[in-house]
């Protein structure tokens, strides 16, 4: 796909067909993470890549964050266990982790940077024809999360992406550009 195809077709896909994205196509995909644009090429990134057992375990936390983060709610058990469904359904769920720098500006710079590298991940993944969604919710805190992904006291999660072949594509527009631009001459 060209570029230009690529930025304008690319969807937030929710459901996948349950075909697995072979792991070299994975690899490729987060092949293309680093080459964003990086205050002193610090790459303050890594990336937990769960499939299998592992996105079952993961998927397991998930539900039981929900749950804790819901406690009390009467929709608490049917939105724990979606959530849990949610990550089942796809091929795989990469755990995308900032390095934390002391400095609060470098912290800002480097926290657009992994932005940045995880949009690069969608975007390889979307002209390999694979779908993406960028979570966060109640695994970015949790506690058990942490333990699980071997975070270090100066990491956080910032996205957790499903991927997947994409069952369906959604329709979306957006507003005309010209809407948001302020041009000053």
């Amino acid at each position: 796909m060209e570029l230009r195809e690529v930025l304008k077709s690319r969807r937030s896909i929710r459901q996948y067909t349950g075909e697995q994205v072979p792991e070299d196509t994975i690899r490729e995909i987060l092949s293309y993470a680093p080459w964003v644009p990086n205050h002193h090429v610090s790459e303050p990134w890594r990336f937990v890549v769960a499939q299998g057992d592992s996105l079952a375990a993961l998927a397991d936390l998930r539900h039981q964050a929900v749950l804790r983060r819901r406690a009390g709610e009467e929709s608490a058990q049917a939105r724990a266990d979606k959530a849990r469904q949610e990550f089942l359904e796809a091929s795989a769920v990469i755990a995308v982790i900032q390095r934390l720098d002391e400095d609060g500006t470098r912290r800002h710079e480097d926290h657009a940077a992994v932005a940045m590298a995880t949009y690069n991940i969608i975007l390889a993944a979307w002209d390999a024809g694979v779908g993406a969604f960028w979570n966060t919710g109640p695994l970015m805190q949790d506690a058990d999360v942490r333990t699980w992904l071997e975070l270090r006291e100066d990491e956080q999660p910032v996205a957790f992406l499903r991927l997947g072949y994409p069952k369906a594509v959604p329709v979306q527009r957006r507003s005309p550009i010209e809407d948001r631009v302020d041009w000053r001459r």
